[in-house]
C-alpha cells in the first residue's frame, strides 16, 4: 500500500508510467488501454479508469473533458506543478500552460467586475499548437 492508502499494483505502475511518457498530452481511458495492450501489458478499461480516477482524485493527475465532451481525459501531474491554466490541442492533445500575467489579469477582471472566481487551475483553453497549425505534427494522440 503507498502513502495515501492505495495499493501498488503492477497495473498501477503500467498506467503511472504510460502516463509519465506521455506527461506532454492528455490521454483518454481507450487511449491508454489500446497503447499499453500493445505493449503486452493485460489489464482491463475498467481498471484504467479506476486508476486514472484513483490518480486525479489524489492530485497526481489532471483531468479534463474532451474538446467535443464525449470523454475524459487525464495527464499526469509534475510534482509542485502550480497549473494557473492549460492550453490543450484539440488535433495533437499537446498540453501548455497558461501562467502568464494577461490570462491572471483576465481572472482578476471578471472577479472584480462580474463578481465571478475563475478557478484557474481547472481553466483548460482548447485550440490549435503552432506545429498542427502549420501542419507539422504528424503524431497525432
Amino acid at each position: 500500500m503507498t502513502s495515501r492508502g492505495t495499493y501498488n499494483t503492477r497495473q498501477r505502475q503500467a498506467v503511472l508510467g504510460y502516463l509519465t511518457a506521455h506527461a506532454d498530452r492528455y490521454t483518454s481511458v481507450d487511449g491508454a488501454f489500446e497503447a499499453l495492450r500493445s505493449q503486452g501489458v493485460e489489464i482491463g478499461r475498467s481498471t484504467i479508469y479506476r486508476t486514472l480516477e484513483a490518480l486525479a482524485g489524489e492530485g497526481m493527475a489532471s483531468k479534463v473533458v474532451a474538446p467535443r465532451g464525449e470523454v475524459a481525459l487525464y495527464r499526469l501531474v509534475s510534482q509542485g506543478e502550480e497549473v494557473a491554466g492549460q492550453l490543450v490541442c484539440a488535433e495533437c492533445g499537446r498540453v501548455s500552460t497558461i501562467n502568464c500575467d494577461a490570462f491572471q489579469e483576465f481572472s482578476r477582471h471578471v472577479r472584480t467586475v462580474h463578481g465571478f472566481a475563475i478557478d484557474l487551475s481547472r481553466t483548460v483553453l482548447y485550440g490549435r499548437c503552432p506545429l498542427c497549425a502549420k501542419g507539422r505534427v504528424t503524431d497525432h494522440a
